[in-house]
């Protein structure tokens, strides 16, 4: 079902208003074909434009060639969004840069695409880390966007996993296989 609404009965027929202005959809296209690493950028663009990373600098390490991943732009979008405001959230002062690193599928197609957001001095708990990977109803709000990541990677068919580092905690998310590339 579209998010357009159908207008009928209006002067100069339905979708009409008077000026000759019909009613647009509200939401973009789905893409199913996407390049991770411009989902990245885009999203760090809009992280910065909004000021949403307050002052927090994220380092990226992207392959020189895109990324395709065969998911929901969106949805991968949401997931970024979601994990560096997290880390800009949670990172201490003066903490090192939030890592963003992007890595391609194999060539054979048994392994998807696969970013991590690493996040120097964020820790969590083993409470935390079980409620954000096994019961996100029992997140606090600090970790209420590593608990909707996490969903949002599971409803595309990807692996979220957490990882206690020293110093910090890394998340990362492989999203599914393409299936045989190379041949």
């Amino acid at each position: 079902m579209s998010a357009a609404l159908d207008v009928v009965g209006l002067p100069g027929g339905a979708g009409a208003f008077p000026g000759g202005q019909g009613l647009e959809p509200v939401d973009l296209p789905e893409v199913f074909q996407v390049d991770v690493s411009r989902c990245v950028r885009d999203v760090l663009q809009l992280l910065r434009a909004t000021r949403r990373l307050h002052d927090v600098e994220v380092a990226l390490e992207l392959p020189e060639d895109p990324v395709m991943a065969r998911v929901s732009g969106r949805r991968v979008e949401q997931v970024l969004l979601l994990l560096v405001a997290h880390a800009a959230d949670m990172a201490p002062p003066r903490a090192p840069a939030v890592r963003v690193v992007v890595d391609p599928p194999d060539d054979f197609g048994d392994e998807g695409p696969r970013f991590q957001v690493v996040m120097p001095g964020v820790s969590l708990s083993e409470r935390e880390t079980h409620s954000v990977v096994l019961s996100p109803l029992r997140v606090g709000s600090p970790q209420r966007k590593l608990a909707r990541a996490r969903e949002l990677v599971d409803s595309m068919g990807g692996e979220f996993a957490l990882e206690r580092l020293d110093g910090g905690t890394a998340v990362r998310v492989q999203l599914p296989a393409p299936g045989l590339a190379s041949f």
